[in-house]
Order: structure tokens, then sequence, then C-alpha cells
């Protein structure tokens, strides 16, 4: 017991090393000084980003053996993929709100820290234990948008004009409540299958640099959205 709640420490830890909770774009979108189309860009980037972290469930859904594990992430795809309100249906409602058009969402341009952030997932899941795969995605990534959002929703009302019952804003609090649930489940199958000192410290690392990878894509956003630069490489 000692060592499961050390490991679920370590993993929390790792997690919190690159936290995008902190990151400045945040700490703009909580202060209100972001302009409604700035903070469109990240629902669009996070738009495509989820489009492939969708993928990468299915894709451990099909190569892990385990039927409590399979069942949890065939929850969390049905969540997501609800017919009457797709997930993604959500973001796209965001910036339609926010002055865009499906189209502009659909097509966008994916900026390089995002791309980075989807082809490292393709390579997770493609070359990692499916229990390293889970913990890295629901715990690295998953699990952050519940502390993430709460700093956003009170400025979507006090500084963005959203009632609380707005369909337009339903993504956030929707997922500060869904994504306690999806990586309470990471916890529990990192906890449970990862059973080896390999395969924990694996899982370890794989957070770590879910977190990274995450804040970088939250860098190209920043940059993006406030200097209106695709990467944030010095001028010379």
């Amino acid at each position: 017991m000692v060592q499961a709640v050390s490991f679920l420490n370590e993993l929390k830890a790792a997690r919190d090393e690159r936290h995008s909770k902190d990151h400045p774009f945040i700490d703009l979108w909580a202060e209100g000084k972001l302009t409604k189309r700035q903070t469109s860009v990240y629902v669009v980037q996070h738009y495509h980003f989820v489009t492939d972290y969708l993928n990468w469930l299915a894709f451990i859904w099909a190569h892990c053996p385990k039927k409590d594990v399979k069942e949890s992430i065939l929850d969390n795809l049905k969540e997501e993929e609800d017919p009457d309100d797709r997930h993604l249906e959500m973001l796209i409602d965001y910036a339609e709100a926010c002055g865009l058009t499906r189209d502009e969402v659909v097509n966008a341009t994916v900026l390089p820290w995002t791309q980075a952030l989807k082809d490292w997932g393709w390579r997770l899941v493609y070359q990692s234990p499916w229990e390293v795969s889970c913990a890295g995605l629901m715990i690295g990534l998953e699990s952050q948008p519940p502390l993430i959002y709460p700093r956003i929703i009170p400025s979507l009302h006090s500084n963005y004009g959203w009632n609380p019952g707005d369909r337009q804003i339903r993504f956030f609090k929707g997922h500060v409540e869904a994504d306690e649930i999806h990586s309470a489940r990471g916890y529990q199958i990192a906890e449970k299958y990862c059973d080896t000192p390999e395969l924990r410290q694996a899982a370890i690392e794989a957070v770590r640099v879910a977190a990274r990878k995450r804040w970088n894509h939250m860098n190209g956003i920043y940059w993006y959205a406030v200097h209106g630069k695709e990467d944030d490489t010095p001028e010379g």
C-alpha cells in the first residue's frame, strides 16, 4: 500500500512539473486580458489535439487485453462521442460564438507545437506498453482540465459576458466533471497494472513528457494568439 501511494504521488508530481494551469496564457484568460477571438485560438488547437486523442484511446482499447480497462476506455469514448452532444461540437460552438466559422475550426492551421503533441501521442501508443500509454494520456493530459478550467470559468462570466447556463461555454464546466472521472480511472489503471519497477518508471516518465508536450502546445497558442506568430523563433 505504501508503495502504491508513493507511485501515485510520483505520477502526480511528474504531471505538476509543467501543469498547464500555471501557463501565462491561462493567466491572461483568467484575468480577462484576452479578446474572445484570442481565447478561440485555444479552442481551435484543442479541437485538433482532441481529435487525435480520441484515436489514441481507440488504439489502446483495440490492443489492451484487460476487460476492465477496455470498459473504462469505452465509457470515455462514449461520453466524448455522444451523438446528441459530441464534445468536439462543444468546442465548435464556443469558437463560433467567438466569431469563427465551423470551416475555420475544422480546417485551421495546426500550430507546430500542437502538431508535436499530436505526433508524440501516436509514438506513445505505438511504441509503449498499453499500461504506460494509459498513464501518459489519462494522467499526463486528461487529468489537467479539472485544474485548468476552474481558473477560466469565473472569467467567462465576469469578463466575457457569458451566463452560467450558456450552451456556448458548456465544454469548460463539463470537462471539469468528466475529466475528473477519466483521470481517476487513469490512476486506478496505473496502480493496478503498472506492477513492475520498469512499468512504473516508464509511466512516470510518460506523464512527465505528456505534461511538457501540453505546456509547449500552450506556448504555441500563446505566441499565435497574443503575438500573431506561428512559432517562437527569435527574430534575427
